[in-house]
């Protein structure tokens, strides 16, 4: 999800000290650090505007987005109300060597343990 670091959202890990040993939880996992989960909910709106001052075949385009989603650990506890939103702008241009997009995203529910990005870039292909 735009605004939210790749990779972080959903379960964490609260496992601590000697807790390591027995747990599912690599070695290397620290309290705080995300673990997963079975179940990924992610939804987005997404509208396009005209660019500015554009030519005709002009490969940039100017969008307004909002995100909500969030990963639960399995089913049975997926909330809607545990959703992390987030609206901002994406620039996206047709490059010669392929689609790049910069997003600027501002994550409006976010809780004290997320980690936030304003500023993310995307090359290649989205869907």
């Amino acid at each position: 999800m735009r605004g939210y670091r790749d990779n972080t959202l959903g379960p964490k890990s609260s496992v601590l000290g000697d807790d390591f040993i027995g747990s599912n939880l690599p070695l290397t996992s620290r309290p705080g650090d995300p673990v997963g989960g079975s179940l990924k909910t992610t939804g987005s709106v997404e509208l396009v505007f005209p660019t500015p001052f554009a030519k005709i075949g002009n490969s940039a385009r100017l969008a307004w987005f909002w995100d909500f989603g969030n990963v639960f650990s399995d089913f049975q506890d997926f909330e809607a109300r545990e959703f992390r939103h987030s609206t901002g702008f994406a620039l996206k241009w047709q490059a010669p060597v392929g689609p790049i997009v910069i997003n600027f995203a501002f994550p409006f529910n976010d809780n004290e343990f997320d980690d936030t990005e304003t500023i993310q870039f995307a090359f290649g292909n989205t869907f």
